[in-house]
């Protein structure tokens, strides 16, 4: 199994100290992870994007723990909005209170996805497709999902499925392996608190549309779990709510602590228990989602995957390599990468404002050369981290309140050994699946 190998890679990289040694362990890894994998019962085209994955997973671990300022792993977790508009108006959010946010409309192209999979594809474990936008008014959504796919991403949408045009088998077809559906309530007036401008009879029409058309294509996937923000002015009907859920099909109900909006609106107030509950309600086995892994093996997107193998990890600085370093800093700037319909990088979740200067970097379709995960505020905000130095070019990040967000990226080390449990035939043991999820240091 390719578990031995893949920690003697790790080995190597932690003990190099120098740019020109990691760049000669990368690339004798890259190559000997491609063999072991193909031992292992895979086609050449999987062997070598599991192999950016796994080794491109182990060497962000060794630089978060390192805290370097300018890093050679890609994200491994791609945040894309399909969308920067919705129809709802919910409150604290950048399409009711436009006035505090710097958020304009847009609608991802199919050249900027395309660019954007091309330069980090081979390396995500997970592409969720949403940040602050409505995916599903996008109707190119499902085929950016399927193009996510041919890299052998798992995918993910949030929705709050309150849309009039809805293709349900457009997205059963996709291959998506998860929907999270925010629903917070079970009645109209109760619903509409929160979710201002939602019908939630519409909402549990498409829930019934993409449980048919699961049916119909004899498939289990989208997981579909329920989102409810437990509020006081919705709790009672948390009980409602798990029963309706249950009958229509959904595969998890999750009851969620919602952010603080009572800033936006005083009678939102979080619900002072009732908390942090994951209930499964017809679950999906482990054995489900290998099936789902890799759901279009004839269609995989042969030539971008190649070309990342043949260029991987390009950025090497031949100087000594800064040691590891004990501190905090935050996940997000050595996980993942955000990316709005307007093809805006951004380095977290946060929505800009004029005030806050999140916005990174931005993806030209037509120009390859810059590296968006190693901006000059990418570094700076690294760099604020690492050594508390801060300089004009200094990003909001120095400034962050959302210090709990800090400690959890959206796309964790937890989906690492999540992704690789789905792949099928295994590659890494449960107890190597577990140390590759472990940034604990």
């Amino acid at each position: 199994m390719f578990s031995a190998k893949l920690r003697q890679i790790d080995a190597e990289i932690t003990s190099a100290r120098t740019g020109a040694e990691l760049a000669t362990t990368l690339g004798h890894a890259k190559l000997a992870a491609r063999d072991w994998i193909v031992q292992a019962g895979h086609s050449e085209t999987v062997a070598q994007v599991l192999a950016l994955k796994m080794i491109n997973a182990s060497l962000a671990r060794t630089e978060f723990a390192a805290r370097r300022i300018k890093t050679v792993s890609r994200p491994f977790g791609l945040l894309v909005d399909p969308c920067n508009a919705c129809t709802l108006a919910c409150p604290g959010c950048v399409h009711s209170r436009k006035n505090l946010f710097d958020w304009p409309k847009g609608m991802l192209s199919p050249h900027r996805m395309d660019a954007f999979l091309r330069r980090y594809g081979s390396y995500a474990v997970q592409v969720m497709f949403y940040n602050y936008g409505e995916p599903l008014l996008n109707p190119r959504t499902p085929e950016y999902i399927g193009m996510a796919k041919r890299f052998l991403a798992q995918t993910m949408i949030s929705t709050s499925l309150s849309t009039t045009r809805f293709d349900a088998d457009a997205y059963v077809a996709s291959g998506l392996d998860y929907m999270l559906i925010s629903i917070d309530g079970t009645t109209q007036t109760v619903y509409q608190r929160f979710r201002k401008n939602g019908d939630i009879k519409l909402v549990f029409q498409n829930i019934e549309k993409l449980v048919a058309a699961r049916d119909r294509a004899g498939c289990k996937f989208p997981v579909l779990a329920w989102q409810f923000l437990a509020f006081e002015h919705n709790r009672h009907e948390i009980p409602a709510a798990i029963q309706i859920a249950t009958d229509l099909g959904v595969n998890e109900m999750r009851i969620s602590e919602p952010f603080d909006v009572s800033w936006d609106d005083p009678s939102l107030l979080p619900a002072s228990d009732s908390l942090g509950q994951g209930i499964e309600l017809h679950p999906v086995t482990p054995d489900d989602y290998s099936r789902n892994w890799n759901r279009f093996p004839d269609d995989l997107a042969v030539n971008s995957i190649q070309q990342a193998f043949e260029g991987a990890w390009p950025i090497i600085e031949q100087g000594p390599l800064d040691p590891p370093t004990p501190g905090h800093t935050c996940q997000w700037l050595y996980m993942n990468t955000v990316m709005d319909a307007n093809g805006r990088i951004l380095p977290c979740a946060c929505a800009p404002t004029p005030r806050q200067n999140l916005v990174f970097g931005r993806l030209d379709p037509a120009n390859s050369a810059p590296d968006l995960f190693n901006t000059p505020l990418h570094q700076s905000a690294r760099a604020h981290f690492a050594t508390g130095l801060q300089d004009a070019a200094d990003p909001h990040c120095r400034n962050c309140d959302w210090l709990d967000a800090q400690h959890k990226a959206d796309i964790d080390p937890s989906h690492i050994g999540q992704y690789a449990a789905a792949v099928h035939p295994p590659i890494l043991d449960s107890a190597t699946r577990s140390w590759l999820s472990d940034w604990t240091f």
